[in-house]
């Protein structure tokens, strides 16, 4: 079976996962729209472009 990721993060869909409206997510926060709490990623957020 083809990995799955984590379409807000991008992170490893695994057997943590959390599934809402059908779609699998890697934890609730992800799912629920607030910032990703698996502790598998980290946002990046860009430098301004000068």
């Amino acid at each position: 079976m083809a990995e799955q990721l984590c379409p807000v993060c991008g992170c490893t869909v695994d057997e943590n996962s959390y599934e809402k409206d059908g779609v699998l997510y890697c934890c609730e926060s992800c799912a629920s729209g607030g910032p990703c709490e698996c502790g598998c990623c980290a946002v990046v957020e860009k430098e301004p472009e000068e």
